[in-house]
């Protein structure tokens, strides 16, 4: 007998026992099954122990990064989630009952900014033993295969059709597709959009999350997401509410001692400095978080705490306010403004021109019976209203601001205190502009006209053009 009849024959003999068909399900053998079971459980287990001492090793070593920071005070247990356990049991519950191996559902999560939206998803997601295949929005150009600048919105529905049909051969996890951040081509366009949910329900494999920041009657919520839309694609819809203070409380708590041993360096965290973050936070984790790692730099120089005091955001009109109703204090023989010229023009410098016109147009408001101060005060806005229109250097603007500001406080030394509305500049060059496009409309109305015989000569033209504008 030759050698390859040999083991040809060998092979017959003992294939029962160690190979078993894909079909044979009577004579099945579940020894092989239980050796099986055996090892994935020891490879199971040993990738924990893997995962723990790298866990540990990364704990204890020190990092400035505030990737870093961030990325080892995320949640890693639903224990430690700052969603409450009745949304918890919610987003369970979708992927036990509602989710189907093969089928695509999906499922809209909303809520304020900061919640815990997503980390809950994660968290969640790999309890039940799902992979998260998150959609980032691409910064590079891309081609397609007959060598065309592919747009986003296609690169979108190329990202959901291959994510959910093609797997992966480093896990044997199921997909689970995670889309924060929605094309602006779908914005606009809902049609688009239905249609690709509509690819999507008919080609799609894997459950597909869609998380909005935004609640309510926003425009994704009533576009997008609108009730038809839902009804027609069967998408489930939670809504995730702000953080209560207690779960606040819970999560800084647990970053506390993370913070601490991680970045011992350069932050220190103390119970005071969490109060602070904590008494100023309205359910945003993510803020709070932040506002607590730069509250706790560790500095040469000892300052004072702000982190009670909101930052002033300086509008328009109070901007106008200061500057036609200046405030002194004096001191003694002494005086100076309450408010500082320099800091009001570096305010508005990015829009000069609308503060000047604003100023033009109020500055009589608080000037009384003070002829001589509304004359300085006429002389100096027609001098910055000058100056503002060199277009030539960029620093000019905030010269032109700063001697319009200084001036018209200075001559309105004696400001009378009452109410004024602050009124808006009056827009005579667009209506003038408008005026002289209406005449030359009805001008090529009546030229064009079948009906009249006659053809207006240039008198009556510049005749009729001139009446028509409304100066």
């Amino acid at each position: 007998m030759s050698r390859p009849k040999v083991i040809m024959s060998f092979l017959q003999r003992n294939a029962s026992s160690w190979l078993q068909s894909s079909f044979d399900f009577d004579d099945f053998d579940d020894s092989s099954t239980k050796k099986k079971n055996t090892s994935q459980c020891l490879q199971k287990s040993e990738n924990e122990n893997l995962t723990n001492f790298e866990t540990s090793i990364s704990f204890k070593r020190p990092t400035s990064s505030l990737s870093a920071l961030l990325a080892a005070c995320a949640p890693q247990k639903a224990s430690d989630l700052a969603v409450s356990r009745q949304k918890q049991q919610e987003i369970n519950r979708w992927f036990n009952e509602t989710v189907k191996e093969g089928k695509p559902t999906l499922l809209l999560v909303s809520g304020p900014s900061g919640c815990g939206k997503t980390e809950a998803l994660k968290v969640i997601a790999k309890e039940n033993n799902f992979d998260i295949v998150e959609w980032i929005t691409p910064m590079d150009q891309a081609m397609d295969e007959y060598n065309r600048t592919m747009r986003q919105g296609e690169r979108f529905e190329d990202f959901l059709i291959r994510a959910t049909r093609y797997g992966s051969v480093l896990s044997d996890s199921r997909r689970l597709l995670l889309v924060k951040d929605i094309p602006n081509s779908y914005i606009d366009g809902k049609d688009d959009f239905s249609s690709l949910l509509q690819k999507y329900c008919q080609y799609g494999r894997e459950p597909l999350i869609f998380v909005n920041t935004e609640t309510g009657n926003s425009k994704l919520m009533t576009t997008l997401f609108s009730q038809s839309n839902r009804d027609r694609y069967g998408i489930d819809t939670i809504n995730i509410n702000a953080a209560t203070p207690t779960a606040l409380k819970n999560v800084m708590k647990r970053v506390t001692t993370i913070l601490n041993s991680k970045a011992s360096h350069m932050l220190y965290v103390t119970q005071s400095k969490i109060d602070e973050v904590l008494s100023n936070t309205i359910g945003d984790v993510r803020s709070a978080l932040l506002n607590l790692i730069f509250c706790s730099l560790k500095v040469k120089h000892k300052f004072e705490s702000e982190c009670t005091v909101r930052e002033e955001t300086l509008g328009l009109l109070h901007g106008i306010g200061r500057v036609i109703n200046p405030k002194k204090n004096v001191e003694g023989k002494s005086w100076k403004f309450v408010h500082d010229p320099d800091d009001l023009a570096s305010s508005f410098q990015t829009h000069s021109n609308t503060f000047i016109k604003f100023v033009h147009e109020n500055y009589m408001n608080t000037m009384g019976f003070n002829m001589d101060g509304a004359t300085k005060a006429i002389d100096v806005i027609s001098l910055a209203d000058v100056i503002n229109s060199e277009w030539r250097d960029n620093n000019i603007h905030k010269v032109a601001l700063s001697y319009l500001i200084r001036g018209v406080m200075l001559a309105n030394d004696k400001p009378v205190s009452q109410w004024n509305p602050v009124r808006k500049p009056a827009s005579w060059e667009s209506d003038v502009q408008r005026n002289f496009s209406v005449a030359e409309v009805e001008w090529y109305e009546r030229y064009i006209n079948p009906k009249s015989n006659k053809q207006p000569d240039a008198e009556e033209l510049s005749e009729s053009m001139i009446d028509e504008v409304e100066w």
